[in-house]
């Protein structure tokens, strides 16, 4: 049982470097570390504390992928503008990863939001918005990973 606990713990350690890194999926090995502590070490963590965990990892995915349009769209973008976002993020995680699904969700909705006709102020200010998103959501999954830490390491020992 202990394999499982060393496994729980780098799990939880990657994910909060996941949180961060744009390629790996904090969240999601952060909880797979906290379900191999529930089964390593049986009573330490009870099994609503694993649903609660279970609901913000399944939120914060979700929210990962939405964030960055409801930043562009907050920002005023059109559909032009977040079918870009959608498109350059898609070719940025291919062409340029991991740092590409940022950079191509900006340019995309400056280059959706120009194809409709908007002004380079409107244009940038869509793009920033997506960012703003894509970095809103980063900080909920670092503070969502480092608090499953803290709760990991402390049911640990």
């Amino acid at each position: 049982m202990d394999v499982l606990l060393i496994i729980g713990a780098l799990l939880v350690v990657l994910g909060v470097a996941g949180s961060i890194i744009p390629a790996l999926p904090g969240p999601g090995f952060g909880f797979l570390g906290l379900v191999l502590l529930y089964f390593g070490r049986p009573g330490s963590v009870s099994v609503f504390s694993l649903a609660l965990f279970g609901v913000g990892m399944a939120a914060l995915i979700l929210l990962d992928y939405i964030a960055p349009l409801l930043g562009a769209q907050f920002s005023g973008a059109t559909r032009k503008g977040l079918a870009g976002a959608i498109i350059g993020s898609i070719a940025g995680i291919v062409f340029f990863p991991p740092l590409g699904i940022f950079i191509g969700a900006f340019f995309g909705a400056c280059v959706g939001e120009l194809a409709n006709g908007k002004d380079p102020v409107s244009a940038m200010k869509a793009g920033v918005g997506t960012l703003m998103g894509s970095i809103a959501i980063i900080i909920l999954q670092t503070i969502y990973s480092l608090f499953l830490a803290v709760y990991f390491f402390i049911k640990l020992f």
